[in-house]
Protein backbone atom coordinates (compact mmCIF):
# COMPACT_ATOMS: atom_id res chain seq x y z
CA UNK A 1 0.00 0.00 0.00
CA UNK A 2 2.66 2.10 1.08
CA UNK A 3 3.81 1.78 -2.50
CA UNK A 4 0.83 2.18 -4.45
CA UNK A 5 0.70 5.65 -2.22
CA UNK A 6 4.32 6.67 -3.26
CA UNK A 7 3.53 6.29 -6.54
CA UNK A 8 0.25 8.41 -6.64
CA UNK A 9 2.22 11.04 -4.89
CA UNK A 10 4.60 11.23 -7.78
CA UNK A 11 1.93 11.27 -10.03
CA UNK A 12 -0.04 14.18 -8.91
CA UNK A 13 3.46 15.53 -8.25
CA UNK A 14 4.26 15.18 -12.26
CA UNK A 15 0.55 16.55 -12.94
CA UNK A 16 0.88 19.93 -11.19
CA UNK A 17 4.16 20.49 -12.79
CA UNK A 18 2.83 20.04 -16.04
CA UNK A 19 -0.51 22.25 -15.26
CA UNK A 20 2.31 24.98 -14.15
CA UNK A 21 4.62 24.65 -16.88
CA UNK A 22 1.50 24.97 -19.21
CA UNK A 23 0.83 28.04 -17.17
CA UNK A 24 3.78 29.87 -17.52
CA UNK A 25 3.97 29.30 -21.04
CA UNK A 26 0.77 30.49 -21.16
CA UNK A 27 1.47 33.85 -19.63
CA UNK A 28 4.43 34.39 -21.32
CA UNK A 29 3.47 33.08 -24.66
CA UNK A 30 -0.37 33.25 -25.17
CA UNK A 31 -0.78 35.80 -23.01
CA UNK A 32 1.97 38.30 -24.71
CA UNK A 33 1.65 36.97 -28.17
CA UNK A 34 0.81 40.60 -29.52
CA UNK A 35 4.27 41.60 -28.06
CA UNK A 36 5.73 38.49 -29.32
CA UNK A 37 4.40 39.57 -32.75
CA UNK A 38 5.50 42.91 -33.22
CA UNK A 39 9.21 41.89 -32.02
CA UNK A 40 8.94 39.58 -35.01
CA UNK A 41 7.68 42.63 -37.31
CA UNK A 42 10.37 45.10 -36.75
CA UNK A 43 13.01 41.82 -36.05
CA UNK A 44 13.47 43.28 -32.55
CA UNK A 45 14.25 41.54 -28.97
CA UNK A 46 11.59 40.38 -27.34
CA UNK A 47 13.04 40.14 -23.22
CA UNK A 48 11.50 38.21 -20.95
CA UNK A 49 11.20 39.52 -17.06
CA UNK A 50 9.55 36.16 -15.29
CA UNK A 51 6.31 34.95 -14.97
CA UNK A 52 4.90 38.33 -12.51
CA UNK A 53 6.25 40.98 -14.97
CA UNK A 54 5.16 41.78 -18.72
CA UNK A 55 7.80 41.44 -21.32
CA UNK A 56 9.61 44.32 -23.12
CA UNK A 57 9.90 44.52 -26.71
CA UNK A 58 12.77 46.84 -28.23
CA UNK A 59 14.26 47.41 -31.71
CA UNK A 60 16.04 50.23 -33.95
CA UNK A 61 14.76 53.27 -35.34
CA UNK A 62 17.08 55.25 -37.33
CA UNK A 63 19.81 56.15 -34.63
CA UNK A 64 17.22 55.57 -31.49
CA UNK A 65 15.89 52.90 -29.84
CA UNK A 66 12.37 51.96 -29.29
CA UNK A 67 11.31 50.15 -26.03
CA UNK A 68 7.35 48.73 -25.79
CA UNK A 69 5.91 47.38 -22.85
CA UNK A 70 3.11 48.05 -19.70
CA UNK A 71 3.78 50.83 -17.59
CA UNK A 72 2.77 49.45 -13.98
CA UNK A 73 0.06 50.82 -11.69
CA UNK A 74 0.90 54.67 -10.25
CA UNK A 75 -0.49 58.17 -9.14
CA UNK A 76 -1.36 58.91 -12.69
CA UNK A 77 -3.90 56.13 -12.77
CA UNK A 78 -4.36 53.96 -10.22
CA UNK A 79 -5.26 49.96 -10.45
CA UNK A 80 -4.52 50.64 -14.30
CA UNK A 81 -2.12 49.09 -16.52
CA UNK A 82 -0.81 51.43 -19.38
CA UNK A 83 0.69 50.47 -22.53
CA UNK A 84 4.12 52.65 -22.92
CA UNK A 85 6.19 53.33 -25.81
CA UNK A 86 9.63 54.56 -25.09
CA UNK A 87 11.80 56.08 -27.56
CA UNK A 88 15.31 56.99 -26.75
CA UNK A 89 17.41 59.44 -28.01
CA UNK A 90 20.93 59.05 -29.17
CA UNK A 91 21.78 62.24 -29.69
CA UNK A 92 20.18 64.70 -26.89
CA UNK A 93 17.35 67.55 -28.06
CA UNK A 94 17.37 70.80 -26.43
CA UNK A 95 13.18 70.38 -26.67
CA UNK A 96 10.41 69.82 -24.22
CA UNK A 97 6.73 69.54 -25.05
CA UNK A 98 4.11 67.97 -23.08
CA UNK A 99 0.82 66.97 -24.57
CA UNK A 100 -2.36 65.72 -22.57
CA UNK A 101 -5.88 65.57 -23.65
CA UNK A 102 -7.73 68.78 -22.08
CA UNK A 103 -10.18 66.65 -20.41
CA UNK A 104 -7.28 64.23 -18.49
CA UNK A 105 -7.92 63.70 -14.99
CA UNK A 106 -4.05 63.28 -14.61
CA UNK A 107 -2.31 66.03 -12.82
CA UNK A 108 1.22 66.32 -14.08
CA UNK A 109 4.33 69.36 -12.94
CA UNK A 110 4.40 71.73 -15.35
CA UNK A 111 7.75 71.72 -16.86
CA UNK A 112 10.10 74.39 -16.18
CA UNK A 113 10.34 76.84 -19.26
CA UNK A 114 7.96 75.40 -20.97
CA UNK A 115 4.51 77.63 -22.15
CA UNK A 116 1.24 77.15 -23.51
CA UNK A 117 1.18 76.28 -27.64
CA UNK A 118 -1.49 76.69 -29.63
CA UNK A 119 -1.45 75.64 -33.13
CA UNK A 120 -3.93 76.92 -35.02
CA UNK A 121 -6.26 74.60 -35.09
CA UNK A 122 -9.43 74.74 -33.32
CA UNK A 123 -10.51 70.87 -33.22
CA UNK A 124 -6.94 70.26 -32.28
CA UNK A 125 -6.82 73.10 -29.79
CA UNK A 126 -10.06 72.64 -28.25
CA UNK A 127 -9.14 68.90 -27.41
CA UNK A 128 -5.43 68.76 -26.70
CA UNK A 129 -3.47 71.05 -24.06
CA UNK A 130 0.45 71.67 -25.02
CA UNK A 131 3.06 73.17 -23.53
CA UNK A 132 6.48 73.40 -25.29
CA UNK A 133 10.34 75.49 -24.27
CA UNK A 134 10.51 76.22 -27.65
CA UNK A 135 7.05 77.70 -29.50
CA UNK A 136 8.29 77.91 -33.21
CA UNK A 137 9.60 73.93 -32.81
CA UNK A 138 6.24 73.11 -31.41
CA UNK A 139 4.32 74.48 -34.14
CA UNK A 140 6.78 72.96 -36.99
CA UNK A 141 6.75 69.31 -35.36
CA UNK A 142 2.98 69.71 -34.94
CA UNK A 143 2.15 69.06 -38.28
CA UNK A 144 -0.65 67.60 -39.76
CA UNK A 145 0.47 64.22 -39.84
CA UNK A 146 1.94 64.59 -36.41
CA UNK A 147 -1.54 66.17 -35.16
CA UNK A 148 -3.60 63.23 -37.09
CA UNK A 149 -1.22 60.78 -35.53
CA UNK A 150 -2.18 61.82 -31.77
CA UNK A 151 -5.68 61.59 -32.96
CA UNK A 152 -4.80 57.75 -34.01
CA UNK A 153 -3.49 57.41 -30.29
CA UNK A 154 -6.67 58.86 -29.03
CA UNK A 155 -9.20 56.70 -30.72
CA UNK A 156 -6.96 53.84 -29.55
CA UNK A 157 -8.39 54.55 -25.68
CA UNK A 158 -10.90 55.87 -23.62
CA UNK A 159 -11.12 60.15 -23.67
CA UNK A 160 -8.10 61.67 -21.46
CA UNK A 161 -6.37 58.36 -21.45
CA UNK A 162 -3.34 59.55 -23.50
CA UNK A 163 -0.23 61.05 -22.55
CA UNK A 164 2.87 62.16 -24.74
CA UNK A 165 6.23 63.96 -23.74
CA UNK A 166 9.31 65.10 -24.94
CA UNK A 167 12.70 65.62 -23.01
CA UNK A 168 16.14 66.12 -24.30
CA UNK A 169 16.39 61.69 -23.65
CA UNK A 170 13.34 60.69 -24.73
CA UNK A 171 9.90 60.35 -26.58
CA UNK A 172 7.19 58.76 -24.41
CA UNK A 173 3.88 58.01 -25.54
CA UNK A 174 1.48 56.29 -22.59
CA UNK A 175 -2.11 55.09 -23.47
CA UNK A 176 -3.96 54.15 -20.51
CA UNK A 177 -5.00 50.47 -21.60
CA UNK A 178 -3.79 47.44 -21.86
CA UNK A 179 -2.88 46.64 -25.48
CA UNK A 180 -1.24 43.56 -24.82
CA UNK A 181 -3.74 40.90 -26.04
CA UNK A 182 -4.56 43.23 -29.01
CA UNK A 183 -2.25 42.85 -31.97
CA UNK A 184 -4.25 45.57 -34.19
CA UNK A 185 -4.29 48.17 -31.37
CA UNK A 186 -0.64 47.77 -30.27
CA UNK A 187 0.28 47.62 -33.59
CA UNK A 188 -1.66 50.97 -34.95
CA UNK A 189 -0.22 52.93 -31.22
CA UNK A 190 3.52 51.84 -32.66
CA UNK A 191 3.27 53.04 -35.74
CA UNK A 192 1.72 56.54 -34.68
CA UNK A 193 4.41 56.81 -32.52
CA UNK A 194 6.79 56.71 -35.19
CA UNK A 195 4.60 58.92 -37.11
CA UNK A 196 5.32 61.57 -34.35
CA UNK A 197 9.08 60.34 -33.85
CA UNK A 198 9.38 61.07 -37.32
CA UNK A 199 8.11 64.38 -37.47
CA UNK A 200 10.42 65.13 -34.60
CA UNK A 201 13.55 64.47 -36.46
CA UNK A 202 12.47 66.04 -39.61
CA UNK A 203 11.93 69.29 -36.93
CA UNK A 204 15.35 68.72 -35.38
CA UNK A 205 17.43 68.45 -38.92
CA UNK A 206 15.12 71.64 -39.88
CA UNK A 207 16.27 73.57 -36.48
CA UNK A 208 19.97 72.43 -36.93
CA UNK A 209 19.58 74.20 -40.07
CA UNK A 210 18.63 77.10 -38.33
CA UNK A 211 21.45 77.25 -35.91
CA UNK A 212 20.01 75.21 -33.04
CA UNK A 213 22.72 73.38 -30.79
CA UNK A 214 21.96 70.19 -30.27
CA UNK A 215 22.62 68.89 -26.54
CA UNK A 216 25.66 66.83 -25.55
CA UNK A 217 25.05 65.68 -22.31
CA UNK A 218 24.08 66.71 -18.89
CA UNK A 219 23.50 64.36 -16.35
CA UNK A 220 23.49 67.38 -13.65
CA UNK A 221 20.20 68.19 -11.77
CA UNK A 222 19.08 71.97 -11.91
CA UNK A 223 18.62 73.02 -8.14
CA UNK A 224 15.49 75.02 -9.44
CA UNK A 225 13.29 72.23 -11.16
CA UNK A 226 11.43 71.38 -7.92
CA UNK A 227 11.19 67.94 -6.78
CA UNK A 228 12.77 65.29 -9.11
CA UNK A 229 10.94 63.67 -11.93
CA UNK A 230 10.88 60.42 -13.63
CA UNK A 231 12.80 60.63 -16.78
CA UNK A 232 10.90 57.86 -17.88
CA UNK A 233 7.56 58.43 -16.96
CA UNK A 234 7.47 62.29 -16.30
CA UNK A 235 6.16 61.58 -12.94
CA UNK A 236 7.58 63.26 -9.33
CA UNK A 237 9.85 60.33 -7.96
CA UNK A 238 8.53 60.05 -4.37
CA UNK A 239 7.99 57.33 -1.84
CA UNK A 240 7.91 53.73 -3.16
CA UNK A 241 10.61 52.04 -4.69
CA UNK A 242 13.27 54.17 -5.93
CA UNK A 243 16.12 52.96 -7.91
CA UNK A 244 19.32 55.59 -8.16
CA UNK A 245 21.44 55.64 -11.19
CA UNK A 246 25.35 54.34 -9.64
CA UNK A 247 26.59 56.25 -11.96
CA UNK A 248 25.32 59.69 -11.84
CA UNK A 249 22.71 59.67 -9.11
CA UNK A 250 19.61 60.50 -11.20
CA UNK A 251 15.90 58.89 -9.63
CA UNK A 252 13.94 56.32 -11.24
CA UNK A 253 10.61 54.84 -9.89
CA UNK A 254 12.21 51.20 -9.99
CA UNK A 255 9.98 50.15 -12.46
CA UNK A 256 10.72 52.57 -15.26
CA UNK A 257 14.68 51.82 -14.52
CA UNK A 258 13.43 48.17 -15.03
CA UNK A 259 11.65 48.96 -17.87
CA UNK A 260 14.27 51.19 -20.13
CA UNK A 261 16.80 49.12 -18.63
CA UNK A 262 19.54 51.65 -18.23
CA UNK A 263 19.93 55.60 -16.63
CA UNK A 264 17.67 57.27 -18.78
CA UNK A 265 19.81 60.67 -18.46
CA UNK A 266 21.22 61.51 -21.89
CA UNK A 267 25.07 61.31 -22.10
CA UNK A 268 25.55 59.19 -18.19
CA UNK A 269 25.03 55.46 -19.85
CA UNK A 270 24.75 53.88 -16.40
CA UNK A 271 23.42 50.47 -16.22
CA UNK A 272 24.13 49.59 -12.75
CA UNK A 273 21.36 50.96 -10.57
CA UNK A 274 21.26 51.00 -6.47
CA UNK A 275 17.97 50.87 -4.04
CA UNK A 276 17.18 54.45 -2.49
CA UNK A 277 16.71 54.03 0.90
CA UNK A 278 14.37 56.80 2.04
CA UNK A 279 12.33 59.57 0.31
CA UNK A 280 14.18 61.53 -2.03
CA UNK A 281 11.75 64.37 -1.86
CA UNK A 282 13.15 67.93 -2.28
Amino acid sequence: MSMIGFALTILAAYVVIRMLAKAGAWATGSRYRAFRRLASRFGGRYETRGLSDSPIVSFPEGEDIVRVGLAPASGRRPGGTSTRVVVRFRTGMPFRLDLTPQNSPAVRMVAKGTQPVRVGDREFDGAYAVRANDPDMALDFLSPATRWAVQGLQRLVQPGGLSISIIPERLLVQIDRNLSDDEEALFAAVAETLTIHKGLREGVRRRVGEGVTLLEGDAAADPDEGPPVCKVCGEIVDTGPITLCAKCGAPHHRDCWEFVGWCSIYGCGGKLGKPASTSIRS
